[in-house]
């Protein structure tokens, strides 16, 4: 004869399966997100992905700008203001200002002191000893909360 299988309901603790009315009530409420409403949570990964020359970059872009400026501006909704540094491995410096600058004006000084640019991003690679190295230094420098890589990989 089969084990009786005990009833969660009356159960303090629930298991790993649980009715909508048990995860209802057990559910602690969550983080808020960096950007609401649920776009980037707090603890994740928010991949952007798309054929080449579709705006991507320039999402990503916007993005940081407004999380560095706690700023709704960019039609986003951003509780707080966050230290985010920006990897980026497709233009060369000066031309990657020339793009930001742009963006920047709607929110004016505001990202100013919570954006950074990884400007010796090119030629690292997160699978090598040394590439892993320059970007935790990267990251540990900039004390970034927000790490945005842009682009991830190219096409060949």
């Amino acid at each position: 004869m089969p084990e009786k299988l005990q009833d969660n309901a009356s159960s303090k603790r629930p298991s790993g399966v649980l009715s909508l009315g048990q995860l209802l009530q057990h559910s602690p409420t969550p983080t808020p997100a960096l950007i609401e409403p649920g776009l980037l949570p707090s603890s994740g990964i928010l991949f952007v992905g798309g054929e080449p020359k579709v705006g991507k970059s320039i999402l990503v872009a916007n993005l940081a700008l407004a999380l560095a400026s706690g700023s709704s501006q960019a039609g986003f909704q951003v509780p707080a203001p966050r230290r985010v540094l920006i990897c980026q491995f497709e233009l060369p410096t000066a031309q990657f200002a020339q793009r930001l600058a742009p963006m920047r004006k709607p929110i004016g000084e505001a990202a100013d002191s919570n954006l950074f640019i990884d400007t010796e991003a090119v030629g690292h690679l997160l699978s090598a000893p040394r590439g892993l190295d320059h970007f935790l230094r990267a990251i540990h420098t900039a004390k970034a909360d927000v790490v945005v890589l842009c682009p991830f990989g190219r096409r060949a």
